[in-house]
């Protein structure tokens, strides 16, 4: 069997999960007070409007993603890439100016780390950070589901590129995926809700792929009671030149961040959102069952992206 055929999130549970000390579950690893975080991608996952600096900036964000998502303070970040030896020394300083840049922005050190030789390309960033709660409630049935942001904006710009420019491109949607930033109001949001979140998550490969691995690792159903989705893309969806599914199979790198809120600190978690500049929208709750995700009732088909599958 090939890798394109068990697909990486398969590939994860079923084999990474044997040699690994973490909860394949989750996006990070945790030990004691010590949260850590490696992501990364091929620098040919570019388009018209994104440069090396781009690059640079968005592989610092997908790991903050996680990091301020799961409720971790990073500290520093360390960098490992490949660059085709024929690069030009001025893209290649763009891509670790982006790093810099963003590594700054979030108040942590950029370290360094290493160079490699790559025809190809691609760039890792690993940091390593502490959790801000000693710690957490337990996840149960009547917690609530919340989310950060409509999602939608990557997916306009994906079906954008797939459709050869058929299908127009918003610049908000491609603001969102040239430049991603994630509220650095969530690490101040996390010291007052300890008690209040019983555990954070990104959507960086879709809204799906994470509400089902929250399923799996608190075993327990997730009733959905709505998507919040970009105004653009609910249109195209009412005009029928999309589907809902399409809509959010053709997702990821959204970076907006799911959280399980106990039912009693509600009130208590949505000021503390707004005190720090964070959106906060309900969606749906957790109820006691097998694992699973539903909206309005009905089981979803779990969609999103796959390194190894794609879009599937």
């Amino acid at each position: 069997m090939k890798l394109k055929e068990i697909g990486e999130h398969r590939f994860i549970t079923d084999v990474l999960s044997k040699y690994v000390k973490s909860e394949v579950k989750l996006d990070v690893y945790s030990e004691d007070n010590v949260v850590l975080k490696i992501d990364g991608f091929p620098l040919t996952y570019t388009l018209p409007f994104i440069d090396f600096y781009d690059i640079g900036w968005k592989s610092v964000i997908a790991v903050m993603s996680d990091m301020l998502s799961y409720g971790a303070k990073p500290r520093v970040v360390l960098s490992s890439f490949g660059l085709d030896p024929d690069t030009d020394l001025t893209q290649a300083e763009m891509l670790v100016r982006g790093i810099s840049d963003a590594s700054s922005y979030y108040q942590i050190i950029y370290g360094g780390g290493d160079t490699n030789s790559s025809k190809e390309g691609w760039v890792d960033i690993a940091s390593w950070g502490t959790r801000i709660c000693e710690k957490r409630p337990n996840s149960e049935p009547g917690d609530l589901v919340y989310i950060t942001g409509e999602i939608g904006y990557t997916t306009g710009v994906f079906m954008w590129y797939n459709s050869k420019g058929n299908i127009p491109l918003k610049y908000e949607a491609m603001i969102k995926l040239k430049h991603p930033v994630v509220n650095r109001g969530l690490i101040r949001a996390h010291e007052k809700l300890c008690d209040s979140i019983s555990l954070g998550t990104d959507i960086s490969d879709g809204i799906l792929v994470s509400l089902d691995k929250i399923s799996k690792l608190i075993n327990n159903k997730i009733s959905l009671e709505r998507v919040p989705l970009a105004y653009f893309i609910t249109d195209m969806i009412n005009q029928g030149v999309i589907s809902f599914e399409e809509a959010l199979r053709q997702g990821g790198e959204e970076y907006e961040s799911l959280f399980i809120v106990k039912k009693d600190k509600e009130s208590m978690f949505l000021n503390v959102m707004a005190d720090n500049g964070i959106n906060s929208i309900k969606i749906g709750k957790i109820e006691k069952g097998e694992p699973e995700v539903l909206l309005n009732n009905i089981k979803q088909e779990i969609h999103g992206w796959d390194n190894f599958k794609g879009w599937f």
